[in-house]
């Protein structure tokens, strides 16, 4: 009797999870805990460096709503891709702005998985504005993402409801708009998953291979000899 009784709390233990909305309480949480010990960090005279002025008072700083990082799986790069196909992959990883008066000023990095949260560093004052602008008109229950295209150096904003992202919105941050031309010839505010997925396939499929000088070098250092 007592080991079924075990194995039914096993398996409800074990279906349990949490939503994004009880995940961005913890992870605010976890950054409001740590936060102080970054900011005694930031070196005298140097404050500006991180988003601050000389008039901010430290001890008015708060965390803001997260931001949850997106990246594309490797498939996503090296296969071709089919069409209303999810390619993204959700990382334990955050970006928490903080802001004082209202005003974004830089954001935390917080990874980890709830009970286990740890910031791990600050910085990104020019994102942390861009992503205060590009977010203050959506739904406030959305839940909002940072897509991160490393091949590019390209950022989407994304913001997403109902835990699916066939209908979430992809707005494009200036590095995006930068690294992907079709994006300032659409100019458009907002894109779906596969608008995205499709300009950021071209985009890397055109972007220049790198030379490899490493021969170069090595054959210029041998005829010195």
């Amino acid at each position: 009797m007592y080991r079924s009784a075990f194995l039914v709390l096993l398996v409800a233990l074990c279906s349990f999870r949490f939503s994004p909305d009880q995940t961005n309480d913890l992870v605010m949480k976890a950054a409001e805990s740590q936060l102080p010990v970054y900011i005694a960090k930031i070196p005298a005279g140097q404050e500006a460096a991180y988003g601050f002025t000389d008039q901010d008072n430290m001890d008015q700083c708060t965390v803001g709503k997260p931001f949850r990082m997106l990246v594309f799986t490797n498939d996503f790069y090296i296969t071709k891709t089919e069409p209303e196909v999810n390619y993204l992959t959700i990382k334990n990883e955050w970006r928490v702005p903080v802001s004082i008066n209202g005003q974004n000023r830089t954001l935390l990095t917080l990874d980890g998985n709830p009970g286990n949260f740890s910031v791990s560093g600050m910085g990104g004052t020019e994102l942390s504005k861009e992503l205060q602008l590009k977010s203050a008109g959506l739904p406030a229950t959305d839940n909002f993402y940072l897509l991160r295209v490393f091949p590019l150096s390209a950022d989407f904003l994304v913001s997403e409801h109902d835990n699916s992202f066939a209908d979430a919105q992809f707005i494009p941050l200036a590095s995006a708009t930068v690294a992907i031309p079709s994006l300032a010839k659409n100019k458009k505010a907002t894109y779906t998953l596969d608008e995205v997925q499709q300009m950021v396939k071209d985009a890397v499929g055109k972007k220049p291979a790198q030379k490899d000088t490493t021969k170069k070098k090595s054959q210029k250092k041998g005829s010195s000899k």
